[in-house]
């Protein structure tokens, strides 16, 4: 049902800040300090659609980074690394950047 559901998430991303052959671009992503670490190393394995539509804790995002390395295989980040993109997603993609009455699908 997660995959289904992700899959839908996907496949609805606006086509915006697109190379010609359809290619996201990094200006997806809000400018700032982890823009190129989240962008390169997370759409490395998938769109950012999915990080532009969750809105997640900083404690969350923390822990979905283990989650990936447990689950898919992601190459543990060193600890610096790790930092810059927590805070970038908890800075520019957390919950205090939801919508009213806006809910996470992915959480339960």
């Amino acid at each position: 049902m997660r995959r289904l559901m992700l899959a839908a998430v996907l496949v609805a991303a606006p086509a915006f800040a697109q190379t010609p052959d359809g290619q996201e671009e990094i200006s997806v992503l809000p400018e700032g300090p982890g823009q190129e670490e989240v962008f390169y190393g997370c759409s490395a394995c998938h769109n950012t659609a999915v990080i532009r539509r969750s809105r997640l804790s900083r404690e969350q995002w923390d822990g979905l980074m283990d989650w990936m390395v447990e689950k898919h295989g992601m190459t543990p980040l060193e600890p610096a690394d790790r930092q810059v993109i927590v805070d970038y997603l908890a800075r520019h993609f957390g919950p205090s950047q939801q919508r009213p009455g806006w809910r996470n699908p992915f959480l339960n």
